[in-house]
């Protein structure tokens, strides 16, 4: 399976923001939230899920820097086709910088019918 997210370097991560889920996802439903206590930047960002959603649409998903998406381009958010599995497609986000107090929030903004269920992660964050 090819890697489709975005890559960190192994020895300049610093933390992890890790994201479970293993029911359905919803639209807008919070999967993960926490404050940065350090300096640093946004790195890798990966997501897969296991078990397909329904419905012609796709699972996008999104993190959220002080509740404002890291991706300026909507088509670089991560995103996977409702009956697929696997690897969401995501490319380098553009706001990267992170400081003492930010709020890093991983969410789901959009499914088809039903959503991806087992759906898996995380954001790594890079010394700065």
């Amino acid at each position: 399976m090819a890697f489709t997210g975005v890559r960190s370097g192994g020895a300049s991560i610093i933390a992890t923001v890790p994201v479970f889920n293993l029911a359905a996802v919803t639209a807008a439903q919070v999967l993960q939230e926490v404050t940065v206590a350090h300096y640093g930047r946004i790195g890798g960002v990966a997501f897969n899920a296991v078990t397909a959603g329904t419905g012609g649409g796709n699972t996008v998903l999104d993190v959220l820097l002080n509740g404002t998406s890291i991706y300026t381009v909507t088509a670089s958010r991560p995103t996977l086709l409702a009956t697929s599995t696997g690897l969401f497609t995501n490319k380098q986000a553009n706001t990267r910088g992170l400081k003492p107090g930010d709020r890093l929030t991983v969410i789901c903004l959009s499914v088809s019918t039903t959503g991806h269920a087992r759906v898996s992660g995380q954001v790594c964050i890079e010394d700065a």
